[in-house]
């Protein structure tokens, strides 16, 4: 079946590396927040962790754009949706009533003169009238959520694999100033290719879902959070002040971290006396043959001379565009050449 995976903007090639990881699953396009391809075992997309949601594709339309006609339109191809070979498709590995209860949720790339909503109300009225279905604006009570998302002229409608969306990870039951989005935390594990027995930090854990990431998709690793304020005492984390860690020299073998912006979450310095103390911090502890990634509203206060910088990935976040970086130690480098 051909599915479509949505993520956040700069992390496409991320998520499609890891969908191209799964059996029998194969990577078809990637564009822009979006992976598509084809999949033998839909049930296996569930398993993704950089992914902020999937789907299996319905439909495609032609012909949706920016006027108010295009919301006429989308009712009248909505009336013309057949979803019951994806609603018994899902209904073999989750329970399904046979007329389910249907949410939708829409997006669209560029200007539009409608929103969200109307979008929502135009589609979900074409379903009711076809399926007789009953619709719920709050997806998280409904059996099956249908997506429509929009880029240029082509709309993709989807129906999601799973009952929740993937980014509802179980360990998020409340959010807090500065909570780090799970497959973005994912990507950064992701990119930090942690190896089995490997030490691995992140100094500014927050309430932790970069760690908790880890624990998902890296058993064997050893990990270790802190931060200067502990936001979930559930976890083994300690109380520190990053800039003078109660770590030994070069012990970590990957230090991976969100780092304050001095917004959401204020730093006890100015920004860029508190990145200066920090870089030199992370640079004492990290392994000559270890591996940094770190998130960060201001890639230009990072100075790690020791350090090859070898990704740097602008994404949306927050209605902001955080970088990730991605290091590796010059003298490892050097060493292996």
């Amino acid at each position: 079946m051909r599915f479509f995976a949505l993520t956040f903007r700069g992390l496409e090639q991320i998520a499609a590396a890891e969908i191209a990881e799964l059996a029998d699953t194969t990577v078809e396009q990637i564009a822009y927040r979006r992976v598509g391809g084809s999949t033998a075992d839909p049930r296996s997309l569930l398993t993704l962790r950089c992914a902020d949601d999937v789907f299996l594709l319905a439909a495609e339309w032609q012909g949706i754009i920016r006027p108010r006609s295009s919301l006429a339109l989308m009712t009248q191809l909505s009336q013309q949706l057949d979803l019951a070979p994806v609603r018994n498709q899902i209904a073999q590995w989750r329970k399904m009533p046979k007329q389910p209860l249907f949410s939708v949720t829409a997006s669209f790339v560029g200007k539009r003169n409608y929103s969200v909503d109307e979008i929502k109300q135009a589609v979900a009225h074409g379903i009711t009238d076809r399926t007789h279905w009953s619709y719920t604006a709050d997806d998280a009570s409904a059996d099956l959520n249908i997506r429509v998302f929009i880029e240029h002229d082509t709309a993709l409608i989807g129906v999601r694999v799973g009952k929740l969306p993937l980014h509802d990870r179980p360990y998020r039951e409340q959010s807090q100033a500065g909570m780090l989005k799970a497959p973005v935390a994912a990507a950064m594990v992701r990119l930090a290719q942690v190896q089995k027995g490997d030490l691995v930090v992140d100094p500014c854990c927050g309430s932790g879902t970069i760690l908790l990431e880890l624990e998902s998709l890296y058993l064997d690793a050893h990990a270790l959070g802190g931060d200067l304020v502990i936001q979930n005492y559930d976890l083994p984390f300690a109380q520190w002040d990053v800039r003078r860690l109660p770590l030994p020299d070069h012990s970590v073998n990957c230090l991976i971290s969100n780092l304050p912006w001095g917004e959401q979450v204020s730093v006890a310095a100015p920004l860029d006396r508190f990145y200066h103390e920090l870089c030199s911090e992370i640079a004492r502890v990290v392994a000559p043959a270890g591996r940094i990634v770190l998130l960060t509203s201001t890639p230009e206060l990072i100075t790690l001379p020791n350090y090859l910088l070898e990704q740097q990935i602008e994404i949306s976040l927050f209605g902001q565009t955080p970088t990730i970086m991605g290091f590796a130690s010059k003298l490892n480098l050097h060493k292996t050449s």
